[in-house]
């Protein structure tokens, strides 16, 4: 693995929350990625932005961020998601807030639009995490 994204990073000042490091979970194209998602309490929206290596030695172009609107925000945790009323999945993000942990959840809607005939009907769970790169250069 020729391309080494950063450990996770978290932030949390009240008004926003910021979690970056590697979307981690089952079947993801791209392993070795690095995704962004920045919550603004007064925005009612998080945002996040990723990319990946699609390669030995390279990456990805980044694209336009998503914008997920803001369901629940309190001190323990914050909700957001995207329903995708044209898409397959729709996607929830949760941030627990103590322990520093950001679960992205997608979920199949949609099942039985033409569009969606080939979309994969199981729910997928991922989390932010330190890359696999960071991971294996920092061994304890």
């Amino acid at each position: 693995m020729a391309i080494l994204f950063d450990q996770k990073m978290y932030y949390d000042n009240d008004a926003f929350v910021v979690v970056s490091g590697t979307l981690t979970g089952p079947d993801l194209a791209y392993p070795n990625n690095t995704y962004n998602v920045s919550c603004y309490q007064e925005l009612k929206q998080c945002w996040s932005s990723d990319v990946e290596a699609i390669g030995d030695r390279q990456i990805g172009r980044l694209g336009p961020p998503s914008q997920f609107d803001i369901r629940s925000w309190t001190k323990n945790e914050i909700v957001a998601g995207y329903d995708a009323p044209f898409g397959c999945f729709k996607t929830t993000i949760t941030i627990a807030r103590a322990s520093k942990v950001l679960l992205w959840v997608e979920e199949p809607v949609n099942q039985t639009k033409p569009f969606c005939k080939d979309a994969k009907n199981e729910i997928r769970k991922m989390t932010i995490e330190d890359s696999p790169g960071w991971k294996k250069l920092h061994k304890s």
